[in-house]
C-alpha cells in the first residue's frame, strides 16, 4: 500500500475514502413489489424460511413456526434463539442456535445434536451440501447475531465460512477474515457468500482458496442468497447504504464516542426499521414533510429482494421504500411457483408469483 496515496485519497475523498453509494437503477430501479406483494403471514422476528418435510417453517426467536397454517403453536422450541435454517435432502432441516449448536428438526435424526467449534458462535446463514453436509456462515468472532450493528460500526472482518458434518462436528475452514458473511449458497461445485459489510457477491472453491468477486459495490448490505431451480438466485438485502454511514465509518473517534455513550437504537448506523422514535437520527432530510414521508426520501431501513441470474448479475428488483411497511428482507425462498420472503423488520411473511421475475 502507498502511504502518500491513501493520504491523498483521504485528502480528495476517494478510493477507500469515498463516501458515494452508488444509485439504485436498472435492474435495482425502486417499486413497489414488496408492498404489492400477498400477505401469507404476520410473524413478529420472522427471519429465516426452510422446507420442513414439504412444508415451509420459519424460525422466529427461539422457536420453529409453520408458514400459512391456522395454528399458531410453535412446531419446535428451543433453548436459545434461531439465528438460521436449511433444509436438508431427506425432508428435514437443520436450525442454527444462538449457542453455537445445530440441531436437527424431523426425519429419522430429529434431534441430533452438533456442537460447533469454539469461535463459531454468531451463526448467521447455512446451506446444505447433501443430507450430511452442510455449510456455515459465521458472521463474526466477536459479536453474536444480534450485535452486529456494532460488528458494522467496528469495520468488522472476523467473519468466517464453514464445511461442517454433521455427524461428528467436524469443520474445515473455507473462508475467513470475511466482513460479516450473511448469506451461503452451493452453486456449480462451489460456494457462494454474501459478504454484508464489503456488499457483495465472492465464490469460494469447496477446499477454500482464492475467492472470486461475482457482484461488487451494491446500494445495501446483502444477506441470505436463496437457489432458484430455473436458474441463477435469490438475493434478500436487509438494510440500504447511505453517504451519512459510510462517512461515519470513516471517522473512528466520533464512531468510537457514539457507540460508548449512546444507545445503540439511536447509533448512525442502518436497522432493519426505522421511524419509531423521533430521537432517531435524522437521515439527510429522510423527515415527514406536510406529516409525510416520502417514497424516495433517505431512509435507514428498507426493503430489497433480487433476483440474480446465473453469472449472480441482477435481472429483477422488489422493493419497500422508504415509506414501506416490509423492512428488513432476510430472507427467500421458492416453493410451489411462489418466492417467499421475510421482512424481519416488520414481521411481514409474503410471497410473488415466481413469473413476476421474468
Amino acid at each position: 500500500m502507498n502511504p502518500f496515496g491513501s493520504i491523498l485519497d483521504r485528502f480528495l475523498g476517494r478510493g477507500d475514502h469515498a463516501i458515494t453509494i452508488p444509485p439504485m437503477d436498472g435492474a435495482l430501479r425502486p417499486n413497489d413489489g414488496l408492498e404489492d406483494a400477498a400477505l401469507v403471514q404476520k410473524r413478529p422476528g420472522a427471519d429465516n424460511l426452510a422446507i420442513l418435510g414439504g412444508r415451509i417453517v420459519v424460525g422466529s426467536g427461539s422457536a420453529i413456526f409453520a408458514v400459512g397454517e391456522g395454528s399458531q403453536e410453535p412446531l419446535k422450541t428451543f433453548a436459545a434463539d434461531v439465528t438460521c435454517l436449511a433444509g436438508l435432502p431427506d425432508g428435514s432441516c437443520v436450525a442454527g442456535l444462538a449457542d453455537g449448536t445445530l440441531v436437527i428438526v424431523g426425519g429419522a435424526r430429529d434431534g441430533q445434536v452438533t456442537k460447533l467449534p469454539a469461535g463459531i458462535r454468531c451463526l448467521t446463514a447455512l446451506c446444505a451440501v447433501d443430507a450430511q453436509i452442510v455449510v456455515v456462515a459465521n458472521g463474526s468472532e466477536n459479536h453474536l447475531v444480534e450485535r452486529w450493528s456494532r460488528d458494522l460500526l467496528e469495520k468488522g472482518r472476523s467473519g468466517s465460512v464453514w464445511r461442517v458434518d454433521l455427524a461428528d462436528g467436524t469443520a474445515s475452514k473455507i473462508a475467513d477474515q470475511l466482513a460479516f458473511p450473511y448469506g451461503v449458497l452451493v452453486s456449480a461445485g462451489a460456494v457462494v457468500i454474501a459478504e454484508a459489510w464489503a456488499s457483495r457477491l465472492v465464490r469460494y472453491p469447496h477446499a477454500g482458496g482464492r475467492g472470486e468477486i461475482l457482484l461488487e459495490n451494491l446500494p445495501g448490505y446483502p444477506a441470505r442468497l436463496a437457489d432458484d431451480p430455473d436458474g441463477g438466485a435469490w438475493l434478500s438485502v436487509f438494510a440500504p447504504r447511505s453517504q451519512l454511514v459510510e462517512f461515519v465509518l470513516r471517522e473512528d473517534e466520533y464512531r468510537r464516542r457514539m457507540v460508548n455513550e449512546v444507545p445503540g437504537d439511536y447509533w448512525i448506523a442502518p436497522t432493519l426499521r426505522s421511524g419509531g422514535s423521533f430521537l432517531e437520527p435524522l437521515q439527510q432530510g429522510g423527515v415527514k414533510q406536510l406529516g409525510v414521508l416520502k417514497p424516495w426520501s433517505p431512509s435507514r431501513s428498507y426493503g430489497l429482494l433480487v433476483r440474480l441470474d446465473t453469472s449472480f448479475r441482477p435481472r429483477a428488483s422488489f422493493h419497500s421504500r422508504a415509506d414501506g411497511t416490509r423492512h428488513g428482507v432476510t430472507s427467500s425462498l421458492l416453493h410451489d411457483g411462489n418466492v417467499y420472503f421475510t421482512a424481519k423488520g416488520d414481521g411481514v411473511i409474503g410471497s410473488i408469483p415466481r413469473e413476476h421475475a421474468e
